[in-house]
């Protein structure tokens, strides 16, 4: 545990869950009938060779979509699935951000439901907290009866609150806010902040469904019930999968370009609609944060919303600060993949303060167990911001990891 005695804690690790074997005993039973339902949905389609996915594939249950397609083939029918960086050789996970390296090791399944496989890996990585986001949950929202999509919500956060409070000192979770019933979505944060402090902050995608911009007043009940239980927002990525973010239907299907591009175009748009519709100006101690869509564009996209602010600034009537400005304030916060090599020139731009440390696992895209390495072997890094990237920036983000 720890680097160098300073605090790591990890802003963005995952629950890949399995719905039809963590949510018995969890579920409303009202819903009962449907989740029975949606169970043997999971387990036919594991026994027909699928993965048991709710989104995000070809093959998935809820919401299927072509996202594998090979640039410079017409058509490629599928023969090299999204899902293969999960499915690596007998050499082990290619290090896709240091080749050089070799290998890395295999990640185990198990540490999505395993509470001392899960310590056991942290421990391996030098990580002291992991946050808790689910890997598909905010996908249930493609689903018709918007009744069940809340109860579905419900068992998850029920589920994983249980989980953490195995290893409460290290494992905290996120709640999946339902943005199309922003009410509901409101008292369920205000339910859980009174109930169980290992919940930290509020899972937003970066758009809603339906195209919904995060500068809607339809979800300032959300922020409002946020901003009262002192909890951030969490606005995480996610590739082709519902709520659809840019790049899903207009990349051809591509893996290369979808993968690679989506989750930074998506929170893009995020920041650009979070700090240009006023939210942080209307919630004035709200804290808010992006992750898993990478830190190398802040520099270029703030200069752009900077000159945009005062070339067209009757577009942004309630924006009063310049994004930098908003970025550089203190409570907007934005997530790293470790294995970027702009590192050190966004923290040129930005400063200490904004950035905090994520890996995405048990993902398959992600550093594990070298992440926390590759980011203080940068020379050009101090000291001081390293400590801060790794642990205490986060602290500032969600207060209730100071405890």
């Amino acid at each position: 545990m720890a680097w160098n005695g300073w605090k790591v804690i990890d802003m963005d690790s995952h629950i890949m869950e399995r719905p039809h074997e963590m949510y018995d005993g969890y579920i409303d039973p009202a819903y009962q009938k449907d989740f029975e339902r949606l169970k043997r949905a999971i387990e036919e389609n594991i026994k027909q060779g699928g993965k048991g996915a709710m989104a995000a594939g070809r093959h998935a249950i809820l919401a299927p979509v072509i996202s594998d397609n090979a640039l410079g083939e017409a058509d490629s029918f599928g023969l090299t699935p999204r899902e293969f960086i999960l499915q690596p050789s007998s050499d082990g996970r290619p290090n896709f951000g240091r080749p050089d390296r070799g290998n890395l090791p295999f990640i185990r399944p198990e540490v999505s439901w395993d509470v001392k496989a899960r310590l056991e890996d942290m421990d391996a990585s030098f990580v002291d907290v992991d946050v808790l986001y689910p890997t598909h949950v905010s996908s249930y929202c493609a689903l018709h009866d918007m009744g069940f999509e809340n109860a579905l919500y419900e068992a998850y956060h029920r589920w994983v609150s249980d989980f953490c409070s195995q290893a409460p000192h290290r494992l905290k979770w996120t709640l999946v806010a339902n943005l199309r019933d922003p009410k509901t979505a409101a008292e369920e944060i205000r339910l859980w902040a009174k109930k169980d402090l290992n919940f930290v902050g509020v899972y937003f995608s970066p758009q809603g469904p339906n195209n919904v911009l995060l500068d809607s007043q339809s979800l300032y009940p959300i922020y409002e019930a946020a901003q009262e239980t002192d909890l951030p927002i969490l606005i995480h990525g996610g590739t082709a999968r519902p709520p659809y973010g840019p790049g899903t239907f207009d990349l051809r299907g591509a893996w290369f370009l979808q993968h690679a591009l989506g989750n930074p175009w998506a929170g893009m748009a995020a920041m650009g609609a979070l700090i240009g519709g006023g939210i942080m100006e209307r919630f004035p101690t709200l804290r808010a944060a992006i992750v898993e869509t990478a830190a190398g564009w802040l520099p270029a996209i703030l200069d752009r919303f900077d000159s945009h602010y005062v070339l067209s600034p009757h577009h942004v009537p309630y924006l009063k600060h310049s994004p930098t400005e908003v970025v550089k304030g203190g409570r907007y916060f934005h997530g790293i993949d470790t294995w970027e090599r702009t590192l050190e020139a966004v923290v040129d731009v930005v400063g200490e303060d904004v950035l905090i440390f994520a890996t995405d696992w048990p993902h398959g895209d992600t550093a594990w167990p070298e992440a926390v390495q590759q980011v203080v072997e940068w020379p050009g890094l101090s000291d001081s911001a390293k400590k801060k990237i790794l642990g205490e920036n986060a602290m500032r983000l969600c207060p209730r990891l100071r405890d």
